[in-house]
């Protein structure tokens, strides 16, 4: 069941907040102070929601807020502070540059029901004003002859050559790809008929696709570019990671298509809303804040949400889709599945956070992002050398990679 955490110290508020949540279906959690909630929130784990007093007598709604967005990052997006007073000067400005939500006092029901549909995109219409507001692309002619020819069991390699072959762009990154350290044959690839022989209908279905992605950009400058080298840079990553955490040949195909494609929600915000996208990242790098966390201010949705969309539209796996619509949110799918840690999320997501350490992607190293390296590390299984180790054939060859699909 869903669950929302109620912290005020007058308990009519905390009362009022909890039969609203249980009318919308949700589970209350209450704290009466912002100590008590950070410990709630340390032990009971994920939460979809936060509403939190601004004036506790211990921490006000700011601290509060700090505190518990240093142990989950995301939950900046699902925090809202409640107010019975204007904002002052000091106040007001902290809770401009957090981004934090604000709700005023005496609020009435549907103000906290709309406030929840817009954070956990629940709204009768969410899908809706997603597709209104951002065109999806469909697929590239000569994918969907692949995706077309790849799910005829009567289909032949000559046929699929013949399709790839059309697309004389997407023949050579075929080739460049299959010959790249993602897939790491033992001997070189020359022809499109050794890609499908060696590799596979699957895994030439999936490098199509992927690679046709680059084709979606409506316009390639610096922004772009740096967005097409972070896609990149986690991709070469994540197989890196797959190596070192020595798990099997098919999560390391899938690892190295879902870093490809993991932030192609942007692209799609990008094409539509230039301006505002380039506002967006001009937040990004000063403030040195994920991307996740000012879309839902700026846009009213995310990145992975068009993303996965995108990926639902295009014939992807419903395990790809998944990875991009969560490639943030790892934390709360962990304490949220009783089937144990999705370990391709864990490795796509510390590959992005790799890289965006290093500062691929972006105008330069962003080390404090927040974007939990050290515990995907944990949870892998990759200690501390191996890890050094990795990094530094990354940054060998990471140059190498760029250069062949720039």
């Amino acid at each position: 069941m869903a669950r929302i955490l109620i912290i005020d110290d007058d308990p009519e508020i905390v009362e009022i907040l909890d039969l609203y949540s249980d009318f919308l279906g949700y589970e209350a959690d209450t704290a009466f102070s912002g100590t008590q909630a950070v410990q709630k929130l340390a032990s009971n784990g994920f939460y979809n929601a936060v509403f939190c007093d601004l004036t506790l007598q211990d921490l006000n709604g700011v601290k509060v807020f700090e505190k518990m967005s240093q142990s989950d990052p995301e939950l900046s997006g699902r925090f809202v502070l409640l107010t019975g007073a204007a904002l002052d000067g000091e106040i007001e400005s902290q809770v401009k540059s957090r981004n934090i939500k604000v709700i005023q006092k005496p609020f009435i029901f549907e103000d906290i029901k709309h406030l929840l549909e817009s954070i956990e995109g629940r709204g009768a219409d969410a899908r809706d004003v997603l597709l209104q507001t951002s065109n999806l692309p469909a697929v590239p002619a000569v994918a969907a002859r692949i995706l077309e020819l790849v799910g005829n069991e009567n289909s032949s390699i000559e046929e699929l050559k013949q399709a790839i072959m059309a697309d004389n762009s997407l023949t050579s990154r075929v080739l460049q790809m299959a010959n790249s350290v993602f897939f790491r044959m033992r001997q070189k690839i020359d022809t499109v008929s050794d890609a499908i022989a060696m590799l596979g209908f699957n895994t030439i279905r999936t490098i199509a696709l992927a690679v046709s992605t680059r084709n979606i950009y409506k316009s390639f400058g610096l922004l772009e570019q740096k967005l097409w080298e972070h896609s990149l840079g986690v991709s070469l990553a994540a197989g890196l990671i797959v190596d070192e955490a020595r798990l099997s040949r098919n999560i390391r195909e899938e690892a190295v298509v879902a870093g490809l494609l993991h932030d192609v929600g942007k692209v799609i915000m990008n094409n539509g809303h230039p301006d505002k996208f380039l506002r967006l990242a001009q937040i990004v790098h000063e403030e040195h804040v994920p991307y996740h966390t000012v879309e839902k201010e700026l846009f009213g949705f995310s990145h992975a949400q068009l993303g996965s969309m995108l990926a639902e539209k295009w014939g992807f796996s419903e395990t790809l889709s998944s990875v991009i619509l969560h490639h943030h949110g790892w934390r709360q799918m962990d304490k949220a599945s009783a089937g144990g840690p999705d370990k391709l999320r864990h490795i796509v997501a510390l590959a992005d956070a790799l890289c965006a350490r290093l500062g691929i992607g972006y105008n330069r190293p962003m080390p404090d992002m927040g974007l939990g390296e050290q515990d995907l590390k944990k949870l892998l299984k990759i200690d501390d050398a191996p890890y050094d180790r990795l990094v530094s054939s990354f940054k060998e060859t990471y140059l190498l990679e760029k250069m062949l699909f720039t």
